[in-house]
């Protein structure tokens, strides 16, 4: 984050009490010993109960929202009564009574499955649209299905999705001690109820009273869904329940999960350096720009080694100081500079086409006109100033994919007086192994802060089309027939698979028992490009079928649901190598028309004919996995790097 100084006098009776004081940031505001909120996730019209519920109580949260286009409700919650568009309307209803938004994905879908380019837009997207539909800042964040990692990557997918989230201007992560094994920069909580869950359950009330070290401030979540029946009917008794004995406790600050993440980023980021002359206390405080905090919750700031009485004035030019009554200390609240103030106004501009005809685009707020676009290795933000005033603390943040070294780069513009112009360029510079991160349409973001007449964000986006990834990945390598069912006495899957492995060349299409033809087919690349290229496509469809049994397109009903793969590894010379799958859905390998035992394949040089028999499992451990998008298969070696040098080609035929 950008940072800037407040410079703080406290002045006292005498020079000995200036010399005997400590001036330092209090772990919590108002030195509270913990923070109580609520998460709610989803754009769900039972989230305008919940917010009800809360308001009755003097509680605070925030909802985790997906786009605001498409609100689901549940049958039993009729609370969601509406004069217009629900993305209008619901919004400044959820906001009401110090409530704040968090992001939550666009699309909700299972985020390690994504191609990296997709999941950026999905997490930075996101933010983008909340914040110019709901006019609020975002900085908090919670994961679909609480899903950010899967075996087979050996916490690759963890990794990258907390690096698209910390460029993407996020830093808090509202997951249940997501810090408990390292610390990934984002910011957590302590989940004290999950959906109604009061008996003993993983989250329980219990963990709110277990002794904690003197520095613990946590952040103790009720949470996750704004679900009727999980809290008892359309009045949610089991939250009102749960807020009558969690309430009005002085020790705990009800706040927002903004606000929580604020303060506590504050406190371990904001160094205060102090000297004495004569009977004053001149502190220096670096604090972080309330722009890259998103919000603009005052600091506690204590004077220990003295009695309150001995304190005369606290001061700080260009910041707003209020005293705070705590026990046994002088304490004040800072501000930000008043000049620092908190956004009024959210625009945004698209270039989803990355055209760089700068007289195509229409003027924005304050008449700021602006464009975005990629021409090979160097971004270009063109800004002109149409107003009839300067814009004054314009700065810019380039936030950018994962394919890039540097995911965040800020330039400081100042000023640009009426009718000026500027253009700002930033080289960029691909990581290392970028053709992991070069998949799908690339997400480009400008976040240009100003003052005009009003403090302003606009937000400048472009897309830049993607390519196919290359041949090492197995996305496209591969034919694909299915779904072939598993519980029915007119076939055997692996008879199916044996027929066409041994025998002769396999037919196009087959009439099956079910009713249907059954037909040999690939993807073309545009319809999977969503996926991330490990992943080879079964359904070409997001979720699971299972999940979604209300949809006929997409159910299937039969269990368990059999696809059989056959494609082709190019190899440049005899070698052995590791394939790394889900040994729960790999239920058959055949490499050059033998079957393989383990995870072990002996290539030879050229091609070789490799077979997959693949079940995706299904129920309740399939509903929020990556197996229901297709087989996940990677090739690598001892030690578990990729082989690039080995090709996937789908054959001629199956």
């Amino acid at each position: 984050m950008d940072s800037y100084l407040q410079t703080i006098r406290v002045t006292f009776r005498s020079e000995a009490a200036a010399r005997r004081a400590r001036l330092g940031i209090a772990p919590l505001y108002h030195d509270l010993r913990a923070a109580f909120s609520t998460r709610m996730d989803d754009t769900n019209a039972g989230s305008l109960g919940v917010a009800k519920v809360m308001a009755n109580h003097g509680q605070k949260g925030t909802f985790y929202l997906n786009r605001l286009q498409v609100w689901w409700e549940d049958n039993a919650y009729t609370g969601a009564e509406m004069s217009g568009d629900p993305a209008g309307e619901f919004p400044p209803r959820l906001l009401a009574g110090g409530n704040s938004i968090g992001g939550h994905t666009t699309s909700h879908e299972y985020m390690p499955a994504l191609s990296k380019n997709l999941a950026f837009r999905e997490i930075m997207g996101i933010r983008v649209a909340l914040e110019v539909q709901t006019r609020s800042p975002v900085l908090s964040f919670t994961y679909p299905y609480v899903s950010f990692r899967t075996e087979v990557r050996d916490g690759c997918d963890r990794t990258d999705l907390e690096a698209m989230l910390l460029r993407s201007g996020y830093y808090q992560l509202a997951e249940h001690q997501y810090n408990a094994d390292r610390d990934s920069g984002l910011q957590d909580g302590v989940f004290v109820i999950c959906d109604g869950d009061t008996d003993g359950g993983r989250y329980t009330e219990a963990a709110l009273t277990q002794p904690r070290a003197e520095p613990e401030r946590p952040l103790f979540l009720v949470t996750m869904h704004p679900w009727v029946h999980a809290w008892g009917g359309p009045e949610f008794p089991k939250l009102a329940e749960i807020y009558r004995k969690w309430s009005g406790r002085k020790d705990w600050w009800y706040c927002n999960q903004n606000q929580y993440a604020a303060y506590r980023y504050q406190a371990r980021h904001a160094p205060l350096q102090a000297s004495v002359e004569g009977n004053v206390l001149r502190a220096v405080l670096t604090r972080p720009d309330s722009l890259d905090l998103n919000d603009w919750t005052p600091l506690t700031l204590k004077v220990e080694g003295v009695t309150p009485g001995e304190v005369v004035s606290v001061a700080c030019a260009g910041a707003e100081v209020q005293p705070v009554a705590l026990e046994g200390a002088y304490a004040f609240d800072l501000f930000h500079d008043r000049q620092r103030g908190a956004i009024e106004v959210y625009a945004e501009t698209d270039n989803p086409e990355n055209s760089d005809q700068f007289e195509g685009t229409a003027a924005g707020a304050e008449g700021l006109r602006a464009l975005l676009y990629r021409k090979g290795r160097v971004l270009t933000l063109a800004l002109r100033n149409e107003g009839g005033r300067a814009l004054e603390d314009l700065r810019v943040v380039f936030r950018l994919p994962l394919r890039w070294e540097d995911g965040v780069v800020r330039k400081h513009v100042g000023s640009l007086g009426a009718g000026a112009a500027v253009t700002l360029e930033v080289p960029l510079t691909e990581r290392a192994d970028a053709e992991h991160y070069t998949d799908g349409a690339e997400y480009n973001v400008a976040q240009v802060d100003f003052r005009g007449s009003r403090r302003v964000r606009l937000y400048v986006t472009c897309e830049v089309p993607g390519g196919e990834p290359p041949a090492c990945f197995a996305r496209h390598g591969f034919w694909v027939i299915g779904p072939l069912p598993g519980d029915m006495d007119e076939i055997d899957p692996q008879v199916f698979a044996k027929s066409f492995r041994e025998g002769p060349p396999p037919e196009r299409t087959y009439t099956v028992p079910w009713g249907r033809s059954l037909s040999w087919r690939h993807f073309p690349p545009a319809e999977v490009s969503f996926l991330d290229p490990d992943i080879i496509p079964t359904t070409g469809r997001s979720n699971t079928i299972d999940f979604f049994k209300w949809h006929s397109s997409r159910h299937f009903p039969h269990t368990p649901i059999h696809y059989i793969l056959s494609g082709r590894i190019v190899s440049p010379e005899n070698r052995t190598v590791r394939a790394v799958f889900f040994p729960q859905g790999v239920k058959r390998l055949w490499l050059n028309g033998q079957p393989v035992k383990g995870a072990e394949l002996a290539l030879k040089q050229g091609n070789n004919d490799l077979r997959i028999l693949y079940a995706p499992p299904m129920g309740s451990e399939s509903q929020f996995s990556e197996r229901n998008y297709g087989c996940y298969f990677r090739l690598s070696d001892a030690r578990g790097k990729r082989m690039k040098d080995l090709h996937f080609t789908r054959p001629p035929t199956p």
